[in-house]
């Protein structure tokens, strides 16, 4: 017979239970932190590129007024287009950013981080549905963009005129925020939200800051182009059950916003 003095062994279910409300809290705090760990690193590597890139600036040394210069905003307003840059910075900070979540989030879920992140590989047949269903909605998009000249992104077209590392783009521009953003909104964010929120709704949200933090491009291009992006990969997440859809598709989309002539 156990020893009535022996630690007491809960249920998992019950050793594991916090109220909904609570455990979407934890997981928002959570997004809080990884985006602004995601921004910061985003602003320090540029500011870096900005001094190392700019001679003229490097050897006024650092500080808070150079910073508020004339000369430094008007040189960060033209590397922040830069591609060689864009690259690198995006690259760095994707890459912090999703270390940090990654650590948070197993201290928060541990053993059901796998489940939470939805980590599984998708199935076959409805990844490859999925698949099709994208290959359907990018031509829509490409052609709308191609019949009304104002949705070609400006920034892009900046972006592109001024790379010289391919490589590097691909890497900084294609791969790292793919993995990133989905991870950060239809891994964390979503599955915190999914706590109180039913499906539709979560896809909704998430959807809705995927366009806002898009501010790079113009507003018609956000509603249009990136808001129909945002829903769709939400539903591609939600409905084959693994992040790695919504990875796969939106890794496709940067890359061929970066070989096809019309690109966002």
């Amino acid at each position: 017979m156990e020893s009535p003095s022996g630690t007491e062994k809960r249920p998992p279910e019950l050793r594991w239970y916090r109220p909904p409300g609570l455990e979407m809290g934890r997981g928002l705090a959570i997004f809080s932190l990884v985006f602004t760990v995601f921004v910061a690193a985003q602003m320090i590597s540029l500011i870096e590129r900005v001094l190392a890139l700019t001679p003229a600036l490097r050897a006024q040394g650092f500080s808070l007024g150079l910073l508020d210069s004339d000369a430094f905003r008007e040189r960060w307003l033209e590397l922040s287009a830069n591609g060689d840059v864009l690259a690198q910075v995006s690259l760095w900070s994707g890459a912090v950013g999703l270390v940090v979540l990654l650590v948070a989030t197993y201290l928060w879920k541990r053993e059901r981080t796998k489940a939470f992140l939805a980590l599984t590989p998708p199935h076959w047949r409805p990844f490859l549905a999925w698949a099709g269903l994208f290959v359907l909605l990018f031509t829509v998009l490409e052609l709308i963009a191609i019949l009304l000249p104002d949705m070609d992104s400006s920034f892009m077209r900046k972006v592109l005129a001024s790379v010289t590392d391919y490589p590097l783009l691909v890497l900084g521009v294609g791969v790292m925020p793919a993995i990133f953003e989905e991870f950060l909104l239809r891994g964390l964010l979503y599955g915190s939200l999914r706590h109180l929120l039913d499906k539709h709704v979560s896809i909704a949200l998430v959807a809705g800051l995927f366009t806002l933090i898009h501010q790079q491009y113009e507003w018609y291009v956000q509603l249009f182009y990136v808001l129909p992006q945002g829903v769709f990969l939400g539903y591609a997440r939600a409905n084959t059950g693994s992040i790695w859809t919504g990875v796969f598709l939106h890794l496709a989309n940067n890359c061929l916003s970066i070989l096809l002539p019309q690109q966002l």
